[in-house]
């Protein structure tokens, strides 16, 4: 096999074709034995030893560099363990810009994928109608009746029931470096933390370090996103409008399939509002706006995402979050 289509054929195997950066991202990770290596994966040390032709000793040794490295998983298989490369794009962004030893040059190449690629990967996989990575989990403090918050929807009680927890850097910022927000933001949760610590990625919190994240992320304007699903998720991210692509595509091309919105969506008490003026820059989809001759604070609710930020800062608590989606409206675990 040419060296080129290698590093294609590991592009393809993430379901990206077509790239003029993505087989150059791998390039800058692996060579050709590691990446036929991984396109031989998912696979035991004995199974891709068979398949490569190398020594169950060489397999173990790369398996441990490009699980470093953030392209090789692992998963119990008995009393063995097997190897998988990422499923997706995502992954494979995620894990590799956590890589150590990263020189600037590849965190820049990422940078132009998602500047210039992702954003019709994006288009592509809402024609599909896919569904959405991620979903906002709302500041509970602006919510106007709590009856109906779930746990997985509290990223406090999600921490109190974490059994292990760890904080790494965005990924998003460490690559886009366009503004100041906090860089080591992101918690992972359970065996995410697990393998992050193990990676060398991540370090361990205790319950009151990681809610000193939510606090001060809430205090920076970070919206909290978590994976789509029910049950207590494996992250939580903090996310900025400035360098986090699920947040960037939503705003500027209406993404739907990088995060849902939360179960909720703001009301605004005109009676109490005084224009102000000091929820206007919270809000990461910039849907609030005191029109020319009013006085007080207007919204396009359609594209409130609910993530409560706005309701923080509103003095007299004319901003509030009101439920408008059923219990439902978040997939089963």
């Amino acid at each position: 096999m040419a060296e080129e289509n290698l590093y294609e054929d590991l592009s393809a195997k993430i379901n990206i074709v077509g790239s003029k950066y993505i087989p150059r991202i791998w390039r800058m990770l692996v060579n050709e034995d590691e990446a036929r290596l991984l396109l031989a994966m998912p696979g035991t040390e004995a199974e891709l030893a068979e398949r490569t032709g190398q020594s169950p000793e060489k397999v173990k040794n790369m398996a441990r560099e490009l699980f470093h490295k953030g392209v090789v998983f692992e998963k119990g298989k008995g009393e063995e363990t097997q190897y998988r490369p990422p499923r997706h794009p995502l992954q494979f962004h995620d894990g590799t810009i956590l890589w150590p030893e990263a020189p600037r040059e590849f965190l820049d190449l990422w940078q132009k994928y998602m500047d210039d690629e992702y954003p019709e990967f994006i288009k592509m996989m809402d024609a599909g109608e896919i569904r959405p990575f991620m979903r906002v989990i709302p500041v509970n403090q602006g919510i106007e009746s709590k009856n109906q918050v779930l746990p997985y929807e509290d990223a406090l009680r999600m921490i109190d029931q974490a059994e292990r927890l760890a904080v790494t850097k965005c990924t998003c910022r460490l690559t886009a470096h366009r503004c100041k927000k906090p860089l080591e933001a992101c918690l992972q949760i359970n065996r995410a933390a697990e393998y992050s610590l193990k990676r060398g990625t991540g370090r361990e919190l205790t319950k009151n370090q990681a809610r000193e994240i939510i606090r001060i992320s809430e205090e920076a304007g970070l919206v909290h996103l978590t994976e789509n699903r029910g049950g207590i998720g494996q992250v939580i991210c903090n996310c900025c409008d400035d360098c986090c692509m699920m947040l960037v595509l939503m705003k500027k091309i209406g993404a739907k399939c990088t995060a849902a919105p939360s179960r909720y969506r703001v009301r605004i008490a005109g009676g109490d509002c005084t224009g102000c003026g000091a929820c206007l820059d919270r809000c990461p989809m910039k849907i609030l706006a005191i029109p020319k001759g009013k006085e007080v604070v207007e919204a396009s609710l359609d594209k409130c995402i609910g993530c409560g930020l706005c309701t923080t800062v509103c003095p007299t608590k004319a901003l509030v979050l009101e439920e408008i989606r059923p219990s439902d409206f978040i997939p089963a675990a």
